[in-house]
């Protein structure tokens, strides 16, 4: 089968489901895991679905519904959220970006906390609308439609005055030789001035996205404050960003 006809069937498949498995799709495609991953990717990168952690959803499926009902959901992310929870603290001034990871960790957000949300991720702050007491900034600019985020001169020129405490930042790798990059040159200039105004970064990365490298750097490992993760701080797959200055949670 041509890559074009898996990924018309992959398109097809969520068309009817609304979310598949990258574990679903490489049996019904009968390719490896990796094929029906690079598929997605690509996909992904058009415009035409969300890569979720294993796997897949539509666009118009993250918009009508809460992590909860995603059925995609796993131990990674509610690891992860915990770790992330415990950063935030009252009064404070949250900036977060695209990505699903921060999508998750903003529904987890307590219903008694107090804080600002800035945010160029239009789902993470229709989400938060329900927040009882978050006051939420949603930064303006193009809205770019393959990633569901706002992008350009404008989102740039929106962050100007302000000085946010955390940035929780998403990323498509990590690396201690390559840094942190994405897959999307704009993008990468907008998240370098996302920390320029922020106090502290951190970085929530699943494990697929450890030790592994994309096209647009953002920055060094060693320019972030924090690094989470689902893996303990301990685990053998993080002895290359010990003992570098950098929190590991």
């Amino acid at each position: 089968m041509l890559k074009e006809e898996r990924q018309q069937v992959i398109l097809e498949k969520l068309g009817t489901d609304k979310k598949v498995t990258l574990v679903d799709l490489g049996q019904i495609l009968n390719v490896s895991y990796d094929s029906v991953r690079r598929d997605v990717i690509e996909l992904e990168d058009r415009g035409l679905l969300k890569k979720v952690h294993g796997g897949a959803i539509a666009h118009s499926y993250l918009a009508m519904k809460s992590s909860k009902g995603l059925g995609v959901v796993n131990t990674e992310f509610v690891t992860i959220a915990k770790k992330a929870l415990k950063l935030v603290e009252n009064n404070k001034i949250i900036l977060m970006d695209g990505g699903t990871t921060n999508f998750y960790i903003a529904e987890q957000l307590p219903k008694n906390l107090e804080v600002t949300v800035v945010t160029n991720n239009p789902h993470l702050a229709t989400v938060l609308s329900e927040h009882p007491k978050i006051e939420i900034i949603l930064l303006g600019g193009s809205f770019y439609k393959r990633y569901q985020i706002t992008l350009g001169s404008k989102t740039i020129q929106d962050l100007e005055n302000i000085q946010a405490d955390l940035y929780f930042m998403g990323t498509n790798s990590i690396s201690i030789e390559s840094g942190l990059a994405i897959r999307h040159y704009e993008e990468s200039i907008l998240k370098q001035k996302m920390m320029s105004i922020s106090r502290k970064t951190i970085v929530c990365a699943l494990e697929e996205k450890i030790n592994r490298e994309e096209n647009y750097k953002v920055c060094n490992f060693t320019d972030l404050d924090c690094l989470i993760t689902s893996l303990n701080s301990s685990d053998d797959q993080l002895s290359g960003f010990w003992n570098k200055g950098v929190d590991i949670l």
